[in-house]
């Protein structure tokens, strides 16, 4: 590939938001308003590593309903121009991931101080970031570890599902264990 572009897939997706996480962990102490920078990586990584972990050989399964019953009628058809793709709500992709019939027999177990802290990352912290209004916001730092911890935690098993470990490359599962391993690291520094 021409040295003028950056190629990205759904695998190097979620491998540069662990690469980001990993990168800033360690300036926290000095920098605390980078939590913004790790909440919204570790989201983005989490939520690529959902997409990975149900995508299927049509790649309906990470599509919103509207836009999957427009890609299967298009299947059966095969006329006019590819729908568009619009990705499932994170809180959908989630439920799919924990449901037995999406992610063939290996669902992602969560506990339940681990799904809180995963909503919490979403629904508070990252869309209060994205979507940020005028205003002023403390954030206690206590359990903002915890938080992206358990959003790490889940990120690792879903890479681990088989619908990702036939695609991901030797190299990329290397550069993942050992991101995650610094992460963790820095995290209970």
């Amino acid at each position: 590939m021409p040295k003028d572009f950056v190629r990205f897939d759904e695998i190097e997706d979620v491998l540069s938001s662990v690469d980001l996480v990993e990168t800033i962990v360690p300036l926290l102490k000095q920098h605390p308003s980078y939590w913004k920078w790790t909440i919204i990586a570790a989201h983005s990584g989490l939520q690529g590593a959902m997409v990975c972990a149900l995508s299927d050989t049509s790649g309906v399964s990470v599509l919103n309903e509207k836009s999957a019953r427009k890609w299967n009628k298009w299947y059966l058809h095969k006329k006019g121009d590819w729908p568009e793709e619009r990705l499932a709500d994170f809180n959908v992709l989630l439920t799919r991931c924990q449901e037995n019939g999406y992610m063939q027999g290996q669902p992602l177990k969560l506990g339940s101080s681990q799904l809180a802290d995963i909503e919490r990352l979403h629904e508070h912290f990252r869309n209060n970031f994205v979507h940020f209004v005028p205003k002023g916001w403390s954030i206690e730092r206590g359990g903002l570890p915890r938080i992206t911890g358990a959003a790490m935690d889940a990120l690792e098993t879903l890479m681990q599902h088989p619908n990702v470990d036939r695609k991901i490359t030797g190299n990329r599962k290397h550069r993942l264990t050992r991101s995650l391993a610094d992460i963790r690291k820095g995290l209970l520094a």
